[in-house]
């Protein structure tokens, strides 16, 4: 199983560059009490009454994060994606998470239990300050994106709910001059709090303006600086 777990933390992309300060001791450790947790689709690993299990560094699939609206209907917040890591804060505090999460599609993962990871981040001043620099940064992108969905007219919304996922999550398609977004209109509708049929109205004037292009399960953003405009 150690085998295992060294072969997926390199492979691990590490997107926080948390594994490249450590010493070769120190990644040996963190090897030796880790263990490789296969999710399958939907598999829930928090929710909000009880605090994370451990930490979940995400190899390959990804971690989908939910929370409850004032409705009682829960709303997609954001997916963590292979080379990201969930349970940082709730691991560190000792907390309840403030999502619902769960595997979306199977996903690989490689599990640190909470009371070990703690121990070790807390064991060398090294540790513990780029443990402190990820969860400024996580901070920073918290603030960011709650004020891009500040009040405004539904265009503004679905243009900065696109603009989070372009910055946050987006990646080049194969088509030169665009980049596309693996998300589809329930989800816009759901971050949002409207009807799909509202989003689908939007998507298809920002179509018609030359700005956007609507996929099956993505949307290819055609002019960024157009769309930047909007919001």
């Amino acid at each position: 199983m150690a085998e295992s777990v060294a072969r997926l933390f390199e492979e691990f992309g590490d997107s926080h560059q948390f594994l490249n300060g450590m010493t070769a001791e120190q990644k040996q450790q963190l090897v030796t009490m880790s263990s490789v947790r296969t999710l399958a689709n939907r598999q829930v690993i928090a929710t909000l009454d009880a605090p994370a299990d451990g930490i979940y560094f995400i190899v390959r699939g990804s971690i989908r994060l939910e929370n409850i609206g004032e409705n009682g209907d829960r709303f997609l917040s954001g997916d963590l994606l292979a080379g990201d890591v969930f349970g940082f804060l709730s691991v560190i505090d000792g907390q309840s998470p403030d999502h619902f999460a769960s595997s979306h599609g199977e996903s690989t993962t490689i599990f640190v239990p909470a009371g070990q990871f703690r121990n070790f981040i807390y064991s060398d001043i090294g540790l513990t300050r780029a443990m402190l620099e990820i969860v400024c940064r996580r901070l920073r992108m918290s603030l960011i994106t709650l004020n891009r969905f500040a009040p405004g007219s539904l265009t503004t919304r679905v243009a900065r709910c696109l603009l989070t996922y372009v910055d946050q999550r987006g990646f080049r398609s194969e088509k030169p001059g665009r980049t596309q977004i693996v998300i589809n209109q329930y989800d816009i509708a759901a971050m949002l709090s409207v009807s799909r049929q509202s989003v689908h109205r939007v998507l298809k004037d920002l179509e018609a303006s030359g700005i956007l292009m609507i996929g099956y399960n993505a949307i290819d953003i055609t002019d960024m600086q157009k769309l930047r405009a909007l919001h």
